[in-house]
């Protein structure tokens, strides 16, 4: 009787453990699908933050190259002797893009240019039909850039046209050929056949295909099907400048599989192109096949484990059934608390891990931009031919952008200070007319630049108030900046302080774009920037609000927002108030 009863516990036994190890690598291939999907995400933002870059640095390249051609024609003294060949050479050497620079008369024939070679010396362009173009920047004295085509010689790029004045009187044209290879080489980017880097315009056109795929000039909906809708979409999306992710489904020679693709914008005087990044969907395959190794070694171990615990667990039941329900229950509750502690501290790892990559994508950003336009008056100062005029316009540039680098250590040391508490504050009886009248002083020529008013609304009998001086006055700066730059042209800004009880309280609002109620608790965190259109063309890196958070906390002070999308946005902090201030502010 007891060998039936225990042979009948033991093949139950057998099949709890079979239930256990089957629902085991069920949910392990389940989370397998949820691994890829989130990796495969991960990685394609990744690409997108990658072709972000690559966009803005081919747009930001292409207008400082061209800047040089429009410095070279506004020189005061006219069309020199040499027909500009000299600058030209420079310019050439410099730019680094350019096919041939060519020096175009008013009656459309090439009488100068570099390299020699390239040049075709006296081709006239109404003699040959092809003086549109010239005929554009002649009347309307602007820079123009022609759809890219192939030269005489098989090179393929785009016409970049300036026009040429002197005293009001139109002289001809500098013409530059950028040579799309030239525009890549400045870029380390390679293909090894799975992934390559594509360029179209707004039109559909191919300008440059480094897979070798594709013909340049030709129209891409000439190689995609009607029936390929995934792929059409991303064409369509990348013709109207939007930026994002997409995926289409390709035949290859190793079988068909997925091939991701992220693009962004690039806008470029009158020319609308988008850089793509293509990638094969096994790329995701390799980065995860890490994560597979372990997944299979943890199921392994715990398939072990499990069996191992199970025939313990088993000889146990028969003796101490009573103890073992009570064990049971104890050890729930500890891997209950435990996979509560996990999941907590996953979610700070992934939040710690999304702040890292904003961080990172934000400051190289703003640090690439001033290096970038200083590195390139920098090589043009040092050419022996420089003129004075020029040599005035890109030294005040190269200040401008070390200036902005300089904001940019000065905001980065002060979050910083204030994290770490090393932040001193020296507090005194303030007068807010007193700090104001600084900070405005400090903002004026930007928020003229801009044609935004501001108005102060303060009694002439408010008391001081108790603070560090040059710490208001920062917090002013702050938030009167952020408030101009998302002010439109004509807007106004209003900064109001009134008694309340014993403390100041005082606002600045503005008629700008204002902010989303939901985003409203994460703007004072650093580095946080909405994600929008206009937000992000505003620039920065998301530090000004919360070193002003962190400079009233440490002031005994606390900020907040009032704001809805389109209506403007109300910051309002208050301080301590202290004797009746005597200094009286304008109104700006």
């Amino acid at each position: 009787m007891w060998g039936k009863k225990n042979r009948l516990s033991l093949v139950v036994f057998a099949v709890i453990v079979l239930l256990l190890v089957g629902s085991i690598f069920f949910l392990w291939m389940k989370a397998n699908v949820e691994v890829r999907s989130i990796v495969e995400e991960q990685y394609q933002q990744q690409q997108l933050i990658l072709t972000q870059y690559v966009s803005y640095s081919i747009g930001e390249l292409l207008s400082e190259r061209v800047l040089l051609l429009e410095v070279v024609a506004q020189k005061q003294q006219g069309v020199p002797d040499d027909q500009f060949m000299s600058e030209f050479e420079t310019v050439y050497q410099v730019a680094e893009i350019y096919y041939v620079l060519e020096f175009i008369d008013a009656n459309g024939t090439v009488v100068s240019g570099y390299p020699v070679e390239h040049v075709p010396q006296g081709y006239n362009l109404y003699s040959n039909n092809m003086s549109r173009a010239f005929e554009h920047v002649k009347n309307t004295g602007e820079v123009y850039v022609s759809e890219p085509v192939s030269t005489m010689e098989g090179v393929f790029g785009a016409y970049v046209w300036v026009p040429v004045f002197e005293n009001g009187e139109f002289r001809g044209s500098i013409l530059g050929i950028v040579s799309d290879e030239n525009i890549i080489s400045q870029f380390e980017t390679s293909s090894d056949g799975r992934n390559y880097v594509y360029i179209v315009n707004d039109k559909g056109m191919i300008l440059y295909d480094q897979s070798g795929t594709y013909e340049k000039g030709t129209s891409y909906f000439d190689y995609a099907e009607n029936d390929d809708q995934q792929r059409l979409s991303i064409l369509q999306a990348q013709m109207s400048g939007q930026m994002g992710n997409g995926k289409y489904w390709q035949e290859t020679s190793e079988g068909d599989e997925y091939v991701l693709v992220s693009y962004s914008p690039v806008n470029w005087y009158n020319q609308r192109w988008s850089v793509g990044l293509t990638s094969l969907d096994d790329a995701v395959d390799d980065i995860i096949l890490s994560v597979y190794v372990k997944l299979f070694t943890v199921a392994a171990v715990s398939v072990l484990f499990i069996l191992f615990v199970s025939s313990q667990v088993y000889f146990i039941l028969l003796n101490w059934n009573k103890s073992l329900e009570t064990e049971v229950e104890k050890k729930t509750r500890e891997l209950q608390q435990s996979n509560e502690s996990l999941i907590t501290a996953n979610i700070k790892l992934k939040e710690l891990d999304r702040l890292k990559n904003e961080f990172l994508s934000m400051v190289s950003h703003e640090l690439k931009t001033p290096l970038t336009a200083m590195k390139t008056s920098s090589e043009f100062l040092l050419e022996e031919k420089c003129a004075p005029d020029v040599r005035k316009q890109l030294l005040a540039l190269i200040v401008r952008n070390v200036d902005r680098q300089a904001r940019l250590v000065d905001d980065l040391l002060d979050i910083s200070r204030i994290e770490s508490r090393r932040m001193k504050f020296n507090m005194e009886n303030v007068s807010l007319h007193e700090a104001l009248d600084h900070s405005l002083e400090s903002i004026r020529r930007f928020s003229e630049s801009k044609g935004v008013e501001i108005e102060v609304d303060m009694p002439a009998s408010l008391p001081a108030v108790h603070a560090d001086k040059d710490k208001l006055i920062q917090v002013f700066v702050n938030l009167l900046n952020n408030a101009v730059k998302f002010t439109p042209q004509g807007g106004k800004i209003t900064v109001h302080a009134h008694r309340s009880g014993a403390d100041v309280e005082i606002s600045v609002r503005d008629t700008g774009i204002g902010i989303d109620p939901a985003y409203a608790e994460r703007i004072f965190d650093k580095f946080y920037q909405i994600d929008n259109t206009s937000t992000r063309s505003a620039g920065g890196c998301g530090l000004g609000l919360a070193i002003t958070k962190g400079l009233l906390e440490g002031m005994d002070s606390s900020i907040r927002v009032e704001s809805e999308s389109g209506a403007g946005s109300r910051f309002i902090f208050t301080l301590k108030a202290g004797a009746v201030s005597s200094i009286h502010s304008e109104v700006h």
